[in-house]
């Protein structure tokens, strides 16, 4: 049945509406299994009940209006059991229970299979027929094995349900979607529309080569003059790191990059716009296919520097209309320069259809403080005018709102503009606690999948600062003398500010676009220090290029990343003692300056058991939680299917970071704490409690938490810590953790925090 199992699913998937696939599939399947009916009951969370939805076999009247409550009949059964049931004869099963609104009195034979997604049961799947038998096992696979590709046709249905049916949009409570920068918005949908599609380019040869490059030259330099222009009018609302994404759209635009691969297809006989579309989509194609969800996102930023192209090709400079007032904007796809386009008074929130929480925009979203969701299937016609709400903290998005509902949010939005001007009057002070605990504050910057802020907002300093930008943006790996410029403008722009670089992190799962490594479990392959060590050319101009700076500007550290033995620590260390000798003679420097101190990213859990040993070979740990919280439970936490495991509260995690921080004591190390976290108001608790004293975080959370240790007795937290230990789920901990909060009146900065 493999051939049928396919077709069905695939028609099934390629419906126009949630009804149209399962009146698709219930015919599909009454004919492939050659039995009497084929029925889908889909679960109301609301009323606890199980509607029929779709049916071929009992009465049509009977679609929407026969229901029975979980647990009740057969049906009922197949769903709270949550498991197939397969009987000869129901009506002798005492759970049988006869709806006569569906005409079934002529069916004996059952059997009825749970349509469950992420552990909820969306539905049951149910085949009858008259004569009395048991259905075979490959019967009963066969359905079963349906009912797992229907439970994701059902879990992504609800915005396409909502939007086609007017009718009903009220009765649902909210729309659940990825949430990628928090806050709430209230306004009316506008829709945003590229102005011209690289798809619908014709690639055509030509003769006039020189003509060609002259138009391309032409669009290049308007291109460039309106990343300029932009990047002027983001800086004077944005820190200069974030602002900074545009410098690397003008890098897209360099030689080393797409222009030159531009060129060199226009002097192989295309006209431009088929250059530019064929050079657009390589670059959108080998970004698309990577594994990594922050490099995945670099699609598109190259792909709206290809409509900037054409754009300006086809028409000339931008001359875009915009709204007049304050609205959500709505797009297939939302890129920086929107973004930059459209006033800030104007841009209540954002919404589009592709994009994910590492996409520039969403950095810029969180960076600006706009409500962003991205992620959502639908089309964007539907919502032309629309009123929404757009809940960034719970992911949820509500359209055409009645009024409690409606005025339940402005009631929110007022709270909220209060607690940003709370939060944000002391940003400048120090994160002293009541019982007068100092905690440095420090950042994570790097244009990176969390928002960057310039030093002067309120930060001690950059607890980690990524360096694969500049590998990721060319075509080869770029020069001892660019990184050297690049770090040196970073040290400068965070003058008497300690800048803890990290060493190049890639491979595996973040590939170099020319240097692509194909593997079967890339989170567990050939990245971080494993390549660089294997490369040591890489690694040495890399470190190279940092001392140079260092050196010059004085404010560097220098991090190690996926760290998982003491012979890669030797390793590196030897290398970096190399490069620190080669520098100094190359300079003529007599008098050897400090060097810039070194340490390792405790991320891979094999670390934990040789601490003691580490501790004598590093001058600093940096605790990467993201990761070793994955590492540590095994779960993918960009991986739909699993993320819910994802838990940094798991007592398995809370008792791994209380080692490390005991053994950090014992032997006298500095220890900082990266990730979100720390960025988390009951995650800050969590590490304080456990003694952590550095705190690193992205940007956007900063105030928050400053605001937080400032009303906070560490020592009442510290009292807590043998309770915390004790605990035996993540959710008793949170739980302890907030009660907290609600004591100090400081719970309300948690719904602030969740994004």
């Amino acid at each position: 049945m493999l051939g049928e199992l396919r077709a069905i699913v695939e028609q099934v998937s390629n419906a126009d509406s949630l009804d149209g696939a399962l009146a698709i599939l219930v015919q599909k399947i009454r004919q492939t299994m050659q039995t009497d009916c084929c029925s889908v009951y889909v679960t109301d969370p609301q009323q606890q009940q199980l509607v029929l939805r779709a049916t071929d076999g009992l009465a049509q009247d009977a679609v929407g209006k026969a229901c029975m409550n979980l647990g009740e009949g057969m049906v009922g059964q197949v769903a709270v059991r949550e498991e197939p049931i397969n009987v000869a004869d129901a009506r002798s099963n005492p759970h049988f229970k006869y709806l006569p609104e569906t005409a079934e009195e002529g069916f004996f034979s059952f059997l009825g299979t749970p349509i469950t997604h992420h552990r909820k049961v969306l539905g049951v799947l149910v085949v009858q027929q008259s004569q009395a038998r048991s259905y075979d096992q490959s019967e009963e696979s066969f359905l079963v094995t349906l009912a797992a590709h229907l439970a994701g046709v059902l879990a992504n249905t609800d915005f396409q349900t909502v939007l086609s049916q007017p009718h009903q949009r009220k009765q649902l409570k909210a729309i659940k979607a990825g949430s990628s920068s928090s806050g709430i918005a209230i306004a009316k949908a506008w829709i945003n529309r590229s102005s011209g599609e690289l798809e619908q380019q014709q690639i055509v040869e030509t003769d006039n080569v020189d003509h060609q490059l002259e138009r391309f030259n032409v669009a290049l330099e308007l291109a460039r003059e309106e990343f300029h222009s932009l990047a002027i009018k983001l800086s004077e609302q944005l820190p200069k790191d974030v602002a900074s994404i545009f410098d690397l759209y003008q890098h897209m635009l360099a030689d080393a990059s797409l222009a030159g691969d531009i060129r060199a297809k226009i002097k192989q006989g295309f006209q431009v716009e088929g250059a530019l579309r064929m050079v657009v989509e390589h670059y959108v194609k080998q970004f698309s296919e990577m594994s990594d969800p922050y490099l995945k996102e670099r699609a598109v930023d190259v792909k709206d520097v290809g409509l900037r192209l054409l754009h300006a090709l086809l028409s000339g400079p931008s001359a875009e209309l915009f709204p007049t007032e304050p609205v959500i904007v709505v797009a297939e796809e939302v890129t920086a320069t929107m973004f930059a386009q459209i006033p800030r008074q104007f841009l209540a929130g954002v919404i589009s259809q592709r994009g994910a929480a590492n996409s520039h925009a969403a950095i810029l979203a969180r960076a600006m403080g706009i409500p962003a969701l991205m992620g959502l299937s639908f089309d964007i016609n539907k919502l032309r005018g629309t009123e929404l709400i757009l809940d960034g903290y719970s992911a949820e998005l509500f359209v055409d709102p009645d009024k409690i509902v409606r005025d339940e949010y402005l009631v929110l939005l007022a709270q909220e503009s209060e607690l940003n001007t709370l939060v944000q009057q002391d940003l400048d002070k120090p994160a002293i606690s009541l019982d007068g605990v100092e905690v440095e504050m420090l950042i994570n910057a790097g244009l990176s999948a969390d928002s960057d802020i310039a030093i002067n907002a309120g930060a001690d300093g950059v607890g980690l600062y990524r360096t694969e930008v500049p590998f990721l943006m060319q075509d080869r790996f770029p020069s001892e003398d660019e990184q050297f410029m690049r770090y040196r403008d970073i040290l400068n722009s965070y003058r008497g500010k300690n800048v803890c670089m990290r060493t190049l992190d890639v491979g595996g799962d973040k590939q170099l676009p020319y240097f692509p490594i194909v593997e079967e479990n890339p989170f567990l392959g050939w990245r971080g220090i494993r390549l660089t060590l294997d490369h040591p050319e890489i690694f040495l101009v890399q470190a190279r290029a940092m001392y140079r700076a260092a050196i010059e500007c004085g404010n560097l550290s220098i991090m190690l990343p996926m760290i998982s033995c003491l012979n890669e620590v030797d390793e590196a260390s030897r290398l970096l003692e190399q490069a620190w000798v080669e520098v100094l003679d190359e300079l003529g420097i007599d008098e050897e300056p400090e060097r810039p101190k070194h340490g390792v990213m405790l991320e891979v859990p094999s670390v934990l058991f040789v601490l003691p040993e580490l501790a004598q070979r590093v001058d600093f740990w940096s605790v990467g939680s993201n990761d070793l919280t994955q590492y540590l439970l095994a779960v993918d936490r960009n991986n739909t299917r699993v993320a819910g495991l994802f838990n940094t509260f798991h007592p398995a995690v809370v008792r791994a970071l209380k080692q490390i921080i005991e053994q950090a004591s014992l032997h006298a190390i500095p220890v900082s704490f990266c990730g979100e976290l720390a960025g988390d108001p009951v995650g800050a608790l969590l590490v304080l409690a456990l003694g952590y004293r550095r705190l690193s975080m992205s940007s956007f959370n900063l105030a928050k938490i400053k605001y937080i240790i400032r009303h906070v007795d560490v020592a009442e937290l510290s009292a807590l810590g043998e309770q915390i230990l004790q605990s035996q789920s993540g959710a008793a901990i949170y739980s302890l953790l907030l009660r907290y909060l609600e004591q100090r009146d400081l719970s309300q900065l948690v719904r602030v925090s969740k994004h």
